[in-house]
């Protein structure tokens, strides 16, 4: 080639520039049909892939982040009843809502997606859309994230339906298969007509939330309900009694105490099916314990003193709320009891604080042990604390009563020594007490008048007790 060029170049342009011409423009219209070729055969494949997605029998399915689905195709389409994509995109509005049996299924779904970044086998009840029907499927998903940044971009996945292959299964070993991938507890029990339960199945996350190991015999109804929390409990049987209805859905969180002694929190989702027995319930239960662990950490953070452990002012007067509440209901009397520390600056200054916080910590002890388990006790400041009495009596005569009773006992507590390490304080406290009903002022201003008269305690020398009269006290508030 470089020969050619130089005898170009030597030997007369004009006789061999125009083969040369020739050449060059033969080789890029060579190159040009060689491109188009590969860009064929590229549009071809990707054509090739659309058709096999297509024609898979499995459903393959494209959702944003939120539920909205973004593209799926025949096989899906048909599992959902419709006719066609466009017919399926425009009527599907919130997977988590409309396909799923069990919302909170798209939840854990979704959560691990996030966590793991792919799904497989993950087992659910779901609606047909457009009939209703419900039917058991199988999914697989994975979530796609931009390549440059790894914000995720939405999920793509593929759906089979395994109905007739959940209601077909013999085998215990293969049932388990199955119910392995979800992490919580499958269980299908049924309430006979006469008032009887039988289990025909548990799964093996069922046993494991409930501490039993493989080889034990599953739990009978009767020892399932004896796990269940006292407080729980009636709601949880009330709720096994409730299949018949039309809407029935069970939606229960309750606590439930193992052999161990330990105290798991446990949710239930179940959807009952009317059966020639009785009713049969289908139920996903999944252990929450955690969760409610964090949202108690949090309400303690939120309505409680961090020190003493007693309710500090939002609660306080949350419980005022309805402590006015019910004494309008009732037709009552209820009453508060403000309590300031004597001389606490004085022992905090001279001892230091941690003195000072061991001393509250015992306040809060015996102020709680003056009153019965239906009244409240609260600390709303560093010195200050309150007791609500929300039953005090039938009028104001019997509540006054009540207030300067518990008052008393509150004076007489605080009086005794206070051991504090190999130290012995000596305390006192100045007390108010408001009286009030159903036809009282708002919870502020009744908290206003108890501390109205606890300061005509404090102005008369400390370590006593008044009680609020408007008459004498009403121009101070």
């Amino acid at each position: 080639m470089l020969q050619f060029f130089a005898s170009l170049a030597e030997g007369g342009a004009s006789s061999l520039w125009l083969p040369a011409a020739g050449l060059l423009s033969a080789m890029a219209a060579g190159a040009a049909v060689h491109f188009r070729m590969l860009y064929r055969r590229s549009e071809e494949e990707q054509k090739n892939q659309r058709d096999l997605v297509e024609n898979l029998h499995e459903g393959v399915y494209r959702s944003s982040l939120d539920g909205r689905q973004l593209s799926a195709n025949r096989a899906l389409v048909r599992l959902n009843g419709y006719e066609s994509e466009a017919e399926m995109l425009a009527s599907v509005g919130d997977i988590a809502k409309e396909w799923y049996v069990v919302p909170s299924r798209r939840t854990e779904f979704r959560r691990l997606l996030s966590r793991d970044g792919v799904v497989r086998d993950f087992v659910s009840e779901v609606h047909r859309h457009k009939t209703r029907e419900r039917i058991w499927v199988s999914e697989s998903a994975r979530l796609v994230r931009d390549r440059k940044t790894g914000k995720p971009l939405f999920y793509e996945g593929s759906v089979r339906e395994i109905t007739e292959t959940v209601t077909r299964l013999q085998a215990e070993e293969r049932l388990s298969k199955l119910s392995s991938q979800i992490p919580g507890g499958l269980i299908q029990f049924v309430r006979h007509t006469d008032g009887s339960y039988t289990v025909p199945y548990m799964s093996s996350g069922f046993r494991a939330l409930y501490g039993l190991s493989e080889d034990e015999d599953f739990l009978s109804p009767q020892e399932i309900t004896a796990m269940v929390h006292p407080d729980d409990r009636q709601a949880f049987l009330d709720n096994a009694r409730s299949g018949h209805r039309p809407d029935a859905s069970w939606d229960q969180e309750y606590r439930v105490t193992l052999r161990d002694g330990t105290t798991r929190w446990l949710q239930i989702n179940a959807k009952p099916e009317v059966i020639d027995s009785g009713v049969m319930w289908h139920g996903y239960i999944s252990d929450i314990t955690a969760r409610k662990t964090t949202e108690t950490e949090i309400e303690k953070l939120a309505f409680f003193d961090p020190l003493t452990g007693l309710p500090n002012r939002r609660m306080f007067m949350d419980r005022m709320v309805r402590a006015v509440a019910r004494c309008r209901e009732r037709e009552t009397s209820g009453a508060v009891l403000f309590i300031d520390l004597d001389n606490f600056k004085a022992l905090n200054d001279t001892r230091g604080h941690d003195v000072g916080d061991t001393f509250l910590i015992q306040v809060a002890e015996r102020l709680k042990g003056c009153v019965g388990p239906a009244d409240t006790v609260a600390r709303i400041g560093g010195d200050e604390f309150v007791i609500v009495l929300e039953d005090a009596g039938r009028d104001g005569a019997t509540a006054t009563r009540t207030a300067i009773f518990a008052g008393n006992k509150v004076l007489s507590a605080l009086r005794e020594d206070f051991r504090i390490g190999r130290c012995s304080h000596r305390s006192s406290a100045s007390l108010g007490i408001v009286v009030f009903d159903k036809d009282n002022a708002s919870t502020d201003e009744i908290l206003k008048r108890a501390d109205i008269a606890m300061y005509r305690v404090k102005t008369a020398g400390r370590n006593g007790m008044a009680l609020y009269d408007h008459h004498s006290m009403g121009a101070e508030s």
